[in-house]
């Protein structure tokens, strides 16, 4: 036949007829692959979803790409058999199928680890106040793929011959460089993982950090965001929270108010004491402010000025602002009430006449006075 001699034609040490029935045992496997990845979808799955634990989910859900992958290879190690290749062509093929298996390896790792983490960091974090948490698990997701695809390219480059170590090397002090150069993101991002893992507040807590006071309004992963008591957005980075002392307002049963007065040297003690009872009375009579833990001390003497320490507990941490602004409204009512002025410094300066300077033996009479 005519077809013959094309058909006997050698190529890389295989015939036509040889190429042609490898290729069609290829196919034969990813048809094989496809149909066994379609029943594991279709239904291993539901079979899985009726068990209680989840793991047989993560794994069905897995298998199903890298199963048709893994059809073609076995397909193609089977069908080498049939071909005579050279030895050249015989070790470029053998190279493929370790390249093939590699892939479909990893592939399925890391469709389980994103399965993996997706079903149990994801609805842990689902389950959480905090936006901060559902930031890191597809960024876990990522930092876990680039890290299975990596070793991955590095077990094929050593198949092909090249040096490992080197490249490992390479990386390394690439990857030293990166961090120097990042540090402090990586400080951000490390003290947001740090926020994480403690918890001090979450969204809608008051808060204050350092000089910072107000309501937690969205936990990023770089930094937190604070709605102070004037309405205005602060932005405090994570790594400043991890280093400071934080302290959560809306986990205390009540917000203790400290506020310091200056009263007027010249007010006596009976003055100071009826003074200090108005103050006690005024406080405790705002809504809001617990009766029973108010107090009116008179604290130091200061330098131009009496000091007296008030102190009072909001019995609502999330609304002491305003309690706060209506207290300081009573306090200045009741000093006004009775004529005492605050927040005025004064000193008192005394002035005394010289003695006259004696006239010296000798002087004439009248040297030391003056016109």
């Amino acid at each position: 036949m005519a077809l013959d001699p094309l058909v006997s034609e050698t190529f890389a040490g295989s015939t036509i007829g040889q190429y042609v029935l490898f290729f069609g045992i290829l196919t034969v496997g990813a048809l094989v692959g496809r149909s066994a990845s379609f029943l594991l979808e279709r239904h291993l799955t539901g079979t899985a979803e009726a068990t209680e634990t989840d793991l047989d989910d993560v794994i069905v859900r897995s298998l199903g790409g890298p199963v048709a992958l893994l059809g073609v290879i076995v397909a193609a190690a089977l069908g080498r058999g049939v071909l005579t290749p050279t030895e050249a062509a015989a070790s470029v093929l053998t190279a493929l199928l370790d390249v093939l298996l590699i892939v479909a390896i990893t592939w399925l790792t890391v469709r389980f680890t994103n399965q993996l983490i997706e079903r149990y960091l994801g609805t842990y974090a689902e389950a959480t106040d905090s936006k901060l948490d559902d930031a890191l698990v597809p960024i876990v997701n990522r930092m876990t793929n680039v890290a299975v695809v990596s070793i991955a390219a590095v077990v094929i480059l050593d198949s092909f011959g090249y040096d490992v170590t080197a490249i490992v090397a390479s990386i390394g002090i690439g990857g030293i460089a990166l961090a120097f150069a990042a540090r402090r993101t990586l400080s951000d991002v490390f003290g947001g993982a740090h926020i994480l893992s403690t918890k001090p507040f979450l969204v809608d807590d008051v808060i204050e950090v350092e000089d910072v006071a107000g309501t937690v309004e969205e936990i990023g992963l770089r930094c937190t965001v604070v709605r102070d008591g004037d309405g205005r957005r602060v932005t405090i980075p994570n790594s400043t929270i991890a280093g400071s002392t934080v302290r959560n307002v809306s986990s205390e049963p009540t917000h203790r108010v400290e506020t310091l007065l200056d009263l007027p040297y010249d007010l006596g003690a009976e003055d100071m004491a009826a003074a200090l009872d108005r103050l006690e009375r005024a406080v405790a009579g705002v809504e809001g402010v617990d009766p029973e833990r108010t107090s009116a001390l008179f604290w130091a003497y200061g330098d131009s000025s009496k000091r007296v320490r008030l102190e009072y507990h909001v019995a609502d941490p999330d609304g002491w602002l305003a309690v706060r602004s209506a207290a300081n409204r009573e306090i200045q009512a009741a000093m006004g009430s009775a004529g005492i002025e605050m927040g005025l410094p004064s000193r008192a300066i005394r002035l005394e006449e010289s003695p006259a300077v004696p006239d010296s033996p000798g002087s004439p009479a009248g040297a030391g006075d003056t016109n």
